[in-house]
């Protein structure tokens, strides 16, 4: 045995070991209850099957069907409903989930009109701008024509002209036209 002082001022050696069982029993059986609360959860959401459950939870099930459902109400808040009650809830479901379908169709429909609109519109405003691209070329040409203008008279001079044989008559109809209105006048 150890004299007291190598045991310190705690005072008796005796007491010791029982508190530390108790200290290691409880942490223990905490550590067990957290194991024990966590199978029971992953076993409610049927992530992980204890042996018997399945069976144990059929078992209250059909115990709460011979219950008076004033009890079950009371106990679970959720209101207990008869089979009629059941049925027409679930062929509104049925009918609610068709007009869904329905709707969801009408939706789709009107959306892939929309999106073949805006693709067209897309097209119209690429074809605007390329229009736009070719309209300036065209001006930008215009304006560089009269200053070529004169390079083209010069070699106009130079070769001989041809008279258009359709054209000629009706210029000179037109010109004699030109001066029997004024002289009217």
């Amino acid at each position: 045995m150890a004299t007291p002082e190598e045991e310190g001022l705690k005072g008796n050696k005796k007491g010791r070991p029982i508190w530390t069982f108790i200290k290691n029993a409880s942490l223990a059986m905490t550590v067990l209850m957290f194991i024990f609360t966590t199978v029971l959860i992953l076993d409610a959401y049927k992530f992980v099957t204890i042996r018997h459950a399945k069976f144990a939870r059929n078992k209250l099930l059909s115990t709460l069907r011979h219950m008076d459902p004033s009890l079950i109400e009371s106990h679970t808040g959720l209101k207990v409903l008869t089979t009629e009650e059941y049925e027409s809830l679930q062929s509104n479901l049925e009918k609610a989930r068709s007009d869904i379908r329905e709707v969801n169709t009408k939706v789709q429909e009107k959306f892939s009109e929309v999106l073949k609109a805006s693709m067209e519109l897309q097209n119209k405003k690429k074809d605007i701008e390329e229009l736009k691209k070719l309209i300036a070329e065209k001006e930008a040409e215009k304006k560089d024509a009269p200053a070529e203008a004169p390079k083209e008279e010069v070699a106009a001079e130079t070769a001989p002209v041809e008279p258009a044989p359709a054209e000629a008559p009706a210029e000179g109809e037109a010109a004699a036209a030109a001066a029997e209105t004024p002289a009217e006048g």
